[in-house]
């Protein structure tokens, strides 16, 4: 499924935002969703929440990539664990990245299940990256490093939040 994503990525930045759809743009995550740098390798990540822990692979959400010192970075995971299942009323939404040395960049929000409340998550009634790190990092047995530095390198589209 990520793979999809990804592709689907990469097709959908050579083309200008203006003629693309909202939901087909690829956006840069926004920068306080940054929960830090998981030890594992991002196929070692994906496995351990859709296998070890209740996460599902979604399609159904935007895209993101961000430019790391003139590279784009593209998410290669996008999961979510809705504690009470599908047609709970809360999600958590995590977002897996690429490092230039193997490991996972990780991000997350808590926010409004979209099979329930389609257009409150939209308006982002709910969304919370505080509690969205408080309940992942209350899932994983191992930590996530907290970042150092979110300068990922000159010209970052990190640095602007998609708000």
């Amino acid at each position: 499924m990520w793979r999809l994503r990804l592709a689907s990525a990469q097709l959908f930045l050579l083309f200008p935002n203006s003629v693309l759809p909202t939901s087909l743009t690829v956006l840069p995550p926004p920068q306080r969703e940054y929960v830090g740098v998981w030890n594992v390798s991002p196929t070692e990540a994906r496995r351990r929440l859709t296998d070890e822990l209740p996460f599902r692979q979604v399609v159904r959400a935007y895209l993101h990539a961000y430019d790391r010192a003139g590279f784009q970075t593209y998410e290669v995971g996008s999961c979510v664990y809705r504690p009470r299942g599908l047609f709970g009323r809360w999600q958590l939404h995590v977002r897996l990245f690429p490092t230039p040395d193997g490991m996972t960049d990780v991000w997350c929000h808590w926010e409004l299940n979209p099979n329930v409340a389609p257009i409150a998550h939209l308006k982002k009634e709910g969304y919370d990256t505080d509690r969205g790190k408080k309940e992942l990092k209350a899932l994983l047995d191992d930590p996530i490093e907290p970042p150092e530095d979110l300068s990922f390198g000159k010209g970052s589209s990190l640095t602007r939040d998609n708000d």
